[in-house]
């Protein structure tokens, strides 16, 4: 009896065809994944290397961005701008390519100014709490306190720290490990992995991050309770003015014009003050993870590569975070569409220039303008301050006869 069999050079053809689909499909996932990695990986270098650009160049040209604390902005745009044009991208080639191609030196280099870049970050920012803690707590002595002499004093310190911090121990070899994995890595050229051992894993992340993050979160924590008390008897100052006639709000005008002048300076610190908080809390949550594992891992080791390529990368993308968060400030937007050119009729806009203001076809100083030609902020905090009853300003328009007119407008703080 005959039995149907299946020729064996079938089978071997059957089996070949669908192994070799398989391995397409393979193929195709893993150049999918790729492609997506590469898209990612170009999206933050370009966002961080443009974005601090615009933002140091902003810095540069407009004064009115040449304060105190954006002196310390200034230099976070600097750190993020070093992150972009040197660690980014020669750590996407050794991630896209799993290999390291360029010798033994630049991987140590290239591993300190990773570590440099991030404890300059992370100081910078501890700085700027401290600095807001003082701008809130002394608003009339703050500028003789922090000079920008002073300030650029501060931001040099911060930086030469954070390079005996990387640059010395990395070129010295103390991180080193003596696993089998980092031993065979260190006899690789082309393998530039950060194999640290526990002493180096645990005692450089608690200087670079952990105590400024401390330091950072506590004077914060105190800045925003005393921005929340003086807020508060702003609002009761406020009711206590509505509820006077005209004269007696004069004399207590007369009687309290320091009080006014501190309460003026500290809501305009308090609106800077909410987006460096958020700078603050971004770069902590981008950087926060990745700290916690290296922590863990020095003191455990585990097989976690790819979870530290993935924490390390989201950590690199707070570096093109930031550009976007100074949009919050008006002068930044400014400042961002006159250099991109986006304003198509610059001289109608009437946003503030080195101390004037564009208004009515004409430039004025902010410190001889009338009391018509007030913008919104100082409008809405005048009121805040002086209460309702000193919220109408006058205005001037043109009739079609080509008079001038006196306009009454109320404005109402917001």
């Amino acid at each position: 009896m005959e039995t149907a069999t299946t020729p064996v050079f079938l089978n071997v053809g059957t089996n070949q065809t669908n192994s070799s689909s398989s391995a397409k499909n393979e193929e195709g996932l893993s150049g999918t994944v790729m492609i997506l990695v590469c898209m990612y990986m170009s999206f933050i270098f370009v966002l961080t290397v443009l974005g601090n650009i615009l933002v140091i160049t902003a810095m540069a040209r407009f004064q009115r961005l040449q304060s105190v604390t954006n002196c310390f902005i200034t230099s976070l745009a600097c750190a993020d701008l070093v992150m972009g044009l040197i660690v980014i991208p020669f750590g996407a080639s050794n991630n896209i390519f799993g290999t390291w191609h360029f010798g033994v030196f630049w991987c140590d280099f290239w591993t300190a100014t990773d570590v440099h870049c991030v404890t300059a970050s992370i100081g910078t920012l501890c700085v700027i709490s401290i600095d807001r803690y003082l701008a809130i707590t002394s608003p009339l002595r703050y500028q003789s306190m922090l000079t920008k002499t002073k300030a650029r004093i501060v931001v040099l310190l911060v930086w030469v720290i954070a390079a005996l911090t990387s640059y010395l121990p990395i070129h010295a070899g103390w991180w080193r490990s003596n696993s089998t994995k980092a031993l065979e890595c260190q006899n690789d050229i082309s393998c530039c992995e950060f194999y640290v051992n526990e002493y180096y894993g645990v005692i450089s992340s608690i200087i670079s991050f952990y105590i400024p993050l401390i330091v950072m979160i506590f004077v914060y924590g105190r800045v925003f309770c005393e921005a929340r008390r003086q807020l508060k008897k702003i609002k009761q100052s406020v009711g206590r003015f509505q509820q006077s006639n005209k004269d007696e709000l004069k004399s207590m005008e007369a009687n309290n014009s320091r009080g006014q002048k501190r309460a003026k300076f500290f809501l305009r610190e308090h609106k800077a003050l909410k987006t460096l908080g958020i700078i603050m809390g971004v770069f902590t949550l981008c950087w926060l993870p990745y700290f916690i594992l290296n922590v863990v891992e020095s003191l455990k080791p585990m097989d976690v590569t790819i979870a530290f390529k993935v924490l390390n990368w989201i950590g690199y993308s707070n570096s093109g975070f930031n550009p976007i968060i100074y949009c919050r400030s008006p002068d930044f937007r400014y400042a961002y569409m006159e250099i991109l050119c986006l304003n198509r009729n610059p001289l109608s806009n009437s946003g503030r220039v080195n101390g004037y203001v564009y208004n009515r076809h004409s430039w004025q100083s902010e410190f001889r303008r009338s009391k018509g030609s007030l913008n919104d902020s100082d409008i809405n905090e005048r009121c805040l301050v002086r209460g309702a009853e000193d919220c109408f300003s006058k205005d001037r328009a043109v009739d079609p006869n080509g008079n001038n007119k006196e306009v009454s407008t109320l404005t109402t703080a917001l």
